[in-house]
């Protein structure tokens, strides 16, 4: 390999070396935000409701399954004093 194949090596390595970086930071700005949210906060954001939304459903079954078994016993002592 000559100098000048060397040279124009480098040089090209340089050059991807450069586009690597400018794709690094234009996915870093996507994923952390550039002044407003990024897809990590907005993600994080997703998670959140989700879970919120399933400790919704659990209690509002837990008082579904309350209400059922309360009118299950009133029933139950209703017929038991006939």
């Amino acid at each position: 390999m000559t100098d000048a194949e060397r040279d124009e090596l480098l040089s090209r390595l340089d050059e991807r070396t450069e586009e690597i970086k400018n794709k690094l930071k234009t996915d870093y700005m996507h994923l952390h935000g550039n002044g407003r949210p990024g897809l990590l906060e907005r993600v994080q954001k997703l998670e959140d409701r989700e879970a919120a939304r399933a400790r919704h459903y659990g209690a509002i079954a837990g008082v579904i399954g309350f209400i059922i078994n309360a009118a299950i016993a009133v029933y139950a002592i209703a017929k038991k004093i006939k």
